[in-house]
């Protein structure tokens, strides 16, 4: 877990999205990323990284618990997809005809299904938003979960998806310090328990 200083317009946003590899394709920049020495075109890094802005954007009308299990169908299972994809491509060069009963099974497990409302609960524990799950998200118009607590609901969005690093920009906007102490808490808590990064830039 790192924190990243810098004064305002230091490039701090530009750093994170090159590490995300969510640079514009026509900026113009020198040197290169590497992730444990594999470089930008070996992998996915958007698969890999999970960039996190500093404005919320979410549909106002849905539960903090339906956003997270949203994010967790959309984003996909992770390591098993490729897995898989390998398992396939083994299979036809070995000229093996699996069978049709566990190809379904095997694929089925692999999609969406019962594990990511398990994942769901899981991060809304260790984000300690079980106090508001089933409460709408909401926005200027409509009354919903509290700052804090949206903000989380923006970490949790990314902690349901593949990425084991996550960058966050500037998390801490429109929060006081105490709101601001208990997501990095619980960042902390994501971190140790399931092994992942976190590249963090406060204002």
């Amino acid at each position: 877990m790192t924190l990243l200083l810098g004064p305002p317009s230091s490039g701090k946003t530009t750093l994170l999205l090159a590490l995300a590899g969510k640079l514009d394709r026509d900026l113009e920049f020198s040197g290169r990323v590497t992730y444990n020495g594999h470089e930008m075109d070996d992998f996915v890094p958007q698969r890999t990284a999970a960039y996190i802005g500093q404005h919320d954007v979410h549909i106002p009308e849905m539960t903090v618990r339906e956003t997270i299990a949203f994010s967790a169908r959309c984003q996909g299972v992770g390591p098993r997809f490729e897995m898989l994809a390998e398992l396939s491509k083994r299979e036809k060069a070995a000229n093996i005809t699996p069978d049709p009963d566990i190809d379904v099974f095997m694929k089925a497990t692999s999609v969406a299904g019962k594990e990511t409302s398990v994942l769901t609960d899981y991060i809304l524990k260790i984000l300690g938003l079980e106090i508001c799950a089933d409460t709408m998200v909401g926005n200027e118009l409509i009354r919903g979960v509290s700052g804090g607590q949206k903000k989380r609901v923006t970490t949790g969005e990314m902690l349901a998806g593949p990425a084991k690093l996550l960058l966050m920009d500037e998390i801490s906007t429109g929060l006081d310090s105490s709101t601001t102490y208990q997501i990095v808490k619980s960042l902390r808590q994501f971190v140790h328990i399931l092994n992942g990064t976190a590249f963090i830039s406060l204002l």
